[in-house]
């Protein structure tokens, strides 16, 4: 079984864990914060979403993401960019930054289009075209957690072509 570690904001934390269950069983999926990162640095996280600024062990930190697979990164906290250098894994990146991997590009009410900006490969090695994704939701508080939900969709979820 593949897990998925989660490092971001507190307040995302209810909406993730109640859509990503939807998509991702719950047993992989591990809500990390940093006072609890010495007692899990042992442990090999296939993906590691990384949607926080990290203050403090951030050493540990790395040598979490290094033995991963995957990451999944907020490029809009700029104090994290530092985490990235040396890495050798497959890198999603989300935020309002044009470069990212994944960004919204229309944002109302009940509705957010989220843009995957390039093609991305999911954990059964299917690619993923860039393309546009219109998300219906409810009971979010911001963009990122949505952009967070969607990156671990695209990643575990069977690709079907729009």
């Amino acid at each position: 079984m593949s897990l998925i570690g989660v490092l971001t904001e507190a307040n995302h934390e209810n909406y993730l864990n109640q859509e990503a269950k939807k998509i991702i069983n719950q047993d992989q999926i591990f809500f990390l914060n940093e006072n609890c990162i010495k007692n899990v640095k042992n442990i090999t996280f296939e993906t590691i979403l990384l949607g926080k600024k990290i203050e403090k062990n951030k050493k540990d930190i790395v040598k979490i993401i290094e033995k991963a697979e995957n990451l999944i990164f907020n490029t809009d906290i700029i104090e994290n960019i530092e985490l990235l250098n040396n890495l050798h894994l497959k890198l999603i990146t989300y935020g309002f930054n044009l470069k990212s991997t994944i960004t919204t590009s229309s944002i109302s009410e009940n509705e957010i289009i989220v843009c995957l900006q390039r093609g991305i490969q999911n954990i059964k090695g299917e690619k993923i075209e860039p393309q546009e994704l219109q998300m219906n939701i409810k009971n979010y508080n911001n963009s990122y957690e949505v952009m967070e939900l969607v990156s671990l969709k695209l990643l575990y979820t069977e690709y079907k072509k729009p």
